[in-house]
């Protein structure tokens, strides 16, 4: 058995070591031009202004993580927002590659991970600021030759976001906060993605929480949500395009699973429980029009496509109506307009007709 003399381990020592300085060389220089690139060439590739915080990238294991991520609205985004809005942030943002799929022509993630993310989606009647990157990033349809690499993205982890829906025609302006989502994600041969998800109301009471999968070959879905006290007062703001006053509230507690179809919208089946509790729909806060403790359903299968609506039980609790005649018109049409003409027009608007309810 030859042994290695103190000269040989000390040329040992003094490779490995060069090699580990090297490579701590190239991850210090790699890193500040990985952020020069991405807020260089953003616009150019995205159609968005980026902005980041500090940027680690280790070509050695596939670890990228970007702190402090800012991505602005788009510049050409049509009436949407300032040029200083931002679109979609994140504290952080961490991306695993597996370095040898490469070899296999099979660019892989196999962990993403976003550390309170806070995203923004607006609508103006029938554009949403969102548009304009699906554009940029749909392949060119005359381009049928089937890619000869691969994409899988697997382990898909949201913790702490925090995300807004705000509708300018209307108005309509709710978030939903405190957001945990989990994906084992998805392969390029597979068809299917299934997400566990746990949220709460931006404003009011409540939480909700769930799975659902999506089989995007054949459209199929699937999904169970448990909600707890979930505060209903978006319902409020679309009121608003419908009445001259009046205030809503309400809270839904449910244990539903559905399954359906994308291409067939009748073709659904569902089965649970439904419950809206502490219903008030009147004047003002103070001054109810019509309410109740609770409004449960028992269902036991719906199914449109086959006319299948089978409960087991509808209940109602302490339901109060009141109705107050006036001189020329009554509550209701004091709230809805004489004759329903509130509803009549708002449903005559191009706005309502690119956002039905």
């Amino acid at each position: 058995m030859k042994i290695i003399g103190p000269r040989s381990k000390k040329a040992i020592f003094i490779v490995i070591g060069a090699i580990v300085a090297l490579m701590a060389l190239v991850i210090i220089l790699i890193s500040p031009i990985a952020k020069y690139l991405i807020e260089k060439y953003d616009e150019k590739y995205t159609g968005r202004q980026i902005e980041t915080g500090w940027v680690y990238v280790n070509p050695f294991t596939g670890y990228i993580h970007i702190s402090n991520l800012k991505i602005y609205e788009s510049r050409n985004r049509g009436g949407f927002m300032k040029d200083d809005s931002i679109f979609f942030t994140a504290k952080g943002l961490s991306v695993n590659f597996a370095m040898l799929k490469f070899l296999s022509k099979t660019i892989e993630i196999s962990e993403i991970t976003l550390n309170q993310p806070r995203g923004i989606v607006i609508q103006n009647k029938k554009e949403f600021n969102f548009f304009d990157l699906i554009k940029k990033f749909t392949p060119d349809k005359a381009d049928k030759t089937p890619s000869k690499i691969h994409f899988d993205i697997l382990n898909i982890k949201i913790s702490a976001g925090e995300f807004y829906y705000r509708e300018k025609s209307i108005p309509i302006n709710y978030f939903i906060t405190k957001v945990d989502l989990e994906s084992a994600g998805k392969r390029w041969n597979a068809d299917t993605i299934g997400v566990k998800f746990s949220l709460f109301p931006g404003t009011g009471s409540g939480d909700m929480n769930g799975d659902f999968t999506i089989n995007f070959k054949t459209g199929d879905y699937r999904y169970a949500v448990l909600a707890h006290k979930f505060g209903l007062n978006i319902i409020e703001q679309y009121l608003k395009d419908l009445t001259n006053h009046g205030s809503f509230s309400a809270n839904l507690d449910a244990d539903m699973e559905v399954s359906g179809n994308f291409a067939d919208q009748e073709n659904m089946n569902g089965s649970g429980m439904l419950a809206i509790n502490d219903f008030h729909f009147g004047k003002n806060p103070a001054t109810d029009y019509a309410s109740f403790d609770k409004l449960a359903l028992t269902i036991i299968k719906i199914n449109p496509k086959n006319h299948q609506y089978l409960f087991d039980s509808v209940s109602l609790s302490h339901p109060f109506v009141l109705y107050e005649r006036y001189d020329y018109l009554d509550n209701v049409q004091a709230i809805f307009g004489k004759n329903g003409v509130n509803i009549a027009n708002a449903a005559a608007d191009p706005a309502f007709k690119a956002n039905p309810r």
